[in-house]
């Protein structure tokens, strides 16, 4: 499954990378889970750049995107929780809930 957002992964990732690819980077809403919960959602994987010729085309902007992993049980609600960088570009989940052992992927395209 994946959310597609216009928000540019490069910068994005270029954020989460230079925060040690760990939850910090991410903004959480107070009641968006119990905490035992939140402990099992980090950042797993990041392609900052796509691979080939970058024209900013849909295809190239798809290829940049950042994962996002629970390995808990226990489905969380991201509903709040924020995807951000050092620029201000935001990508803020509505309505989520991130399943248990699974991964969704952020895309900076449409």
């Amino acid at each position: 499954m994946s959310v597609s957002t216009s928000v540019t992964a490069r910068r994005v990732a270029a954020a989460v990378i230079a925060a040690g690819a760990l939850v910090g980077s991410a903004s959480v809403s107070a009641s968006a889970a119990a905490p035992r919960d939140r402990s099992h959602v980090a950042i797993s994987r990041v392609q900052s750049d796509a691979p080939g010729f970058d024209d900013r085309s849909a295809r190239s902007l798809n290829a940049e995107w950042v994962e996002i992993t629970n390995s808990g049980r226990h489905g969380v609600n991201l509903n709040g929780w924020t995807l951000s960088d050092e620029d201000g570009n935001r990508y803020s989940f509505r309505h989520y809930t991130l399943a248990g052992r699974s991964t969704v992927r952020v895309h900076t395209g449409y």
